[in-house]
């Protein structure tokens, strides 16, 4: 799934799940949840998803747990870095 630019009326339509590329500066892509509006991925780092920095990034990432100790769902930036920017 590639990120697109979001329609003119994004932020009155607020389409749940549906990844677009940031508004805000320093994002790579957002996506609106059901706890709000979502920002991932640092756009100051470059386009470096290599196979050996995809598996570095996976395995790191899938570490990272929510207050309660469980792994974030769709509600969490991890989750839509993982499976939008490095496929994981």
């Amino acid at each position: 799934m590639a990120l697109t630019k979001a329609p003119a009326d994004f932020k009155t339509r607020k389409p749940l799940y549906k990844p677009y590329i940031s508004t805000k500066q320093g994002k790579k892509g957002m996506v609106y949840t059901k706890k709000g509006l979502i920002h991932f991925g640092d756009s100051n780092y470059k386009h470096n998803y290599s196979k050996e920095a995809r598996a570095s990034y996976c395995a790191r990432s899938g570490g990272i747990k929510d207050k309660s100790g469980k792994l974030p769902g769709k509600d969490s930036a991890n989750w839509w870095a993982r499976k939008i920017l490095w496929k994981c």
